[in-house]
Parts: structure tokens; C-alpha cells; sequence
């Protein structure tokens, strides 16, 4: 093999090289763009959400279902079927009978003691 047959084989390799390197960046770059994006999404969703109300009642499984348990707003024992309550309508509960969390204690919040 000639000098000159080695130098246009190594050119012709790095040229690959060259083309590999620049599709790997290209898919990091496509990462990066796809991380930005769901950041600013978090971040629109974040400030579109509206605030945590101060009282919830979860109820039960099924339309129509009797109330459970009185929280406070943001309770972690809430659980996924709740709805805001006003401040009345949390002391109209309690009176009804519907139990207050015993984790969250929205009787005190509220200042219920019956």
C-alpha cells in the first residue's frame, strides 16, 4: 500500500467518524430539546393549577355517594374523590355527622368541638 492509499483510507475514516459523532450529538441535542420541553410544560401546568382549597369532603365510590370524611385542603390522606368545601359547609358536615380526618383534623381548623 502506497503512503498516499494509507492517507486517503484514514481520511475517509475520519470523515466517518465525523458523520457518527455528528448524528450522536444531533440525538443529544434532540434529548436536551425534549427535556426543555417537558420542563416548560411542568411549569405552565404548575401555574395553570388552581390553588389548593382550604377544606375537602372525600366521598365515596359511585354518583351520589354520602360523604366520608372532612380534610383539610392538600391533606396527603385525602385520597382522589374530593371535593372543596367552604368553611360553612365543612362546620354543616361536621354537625351532620360526617367524620373529620384524624390526620388533619379540620374540626380544630375550623373550630369545631361538638
Amino acid at each position: 500500500m502506497h503512503e498516499n492509499e494509507a492517507g486517503a483510507d484514514r481520511l475517509e475514516l475520519l470523515r466517518f467518524a465525523e458523520r457518527v459523532a455528528e448524528r450522536h450529538l444531533a440525538e443529544v441535542k434532540g434529548w436536551r430539546e425534549a427535556e426543555e420541553r417537558r420542563r416548560a410544560e411542568r411549569r405552565t401546568g404548575e401555574a395553570r393549577r388552581p390553588p389548593t382549597p382550604d377544606w375537602v369532603v372525600q366521598v365515596g365510590i359511585g354518583q351520589g355517594s354520602p360523604p366520608v370524611c372532612v380534610h383539610v385542603g392538600g391533606c396527603d390522606m385525602a385520597g382522589a374523590r374530593v371535593r372543596p368545601l367552604s368553611r360553612a359547609q365543612v362546620l354543616e358536615a361536621l354537625e351532620r355527622g360526617v367524620e373529620p380526618c384524624q390526620y388533619c383534623r379540620p374540626d380544630s381548623e375550623v373550630g369545631h368541638f361538638g
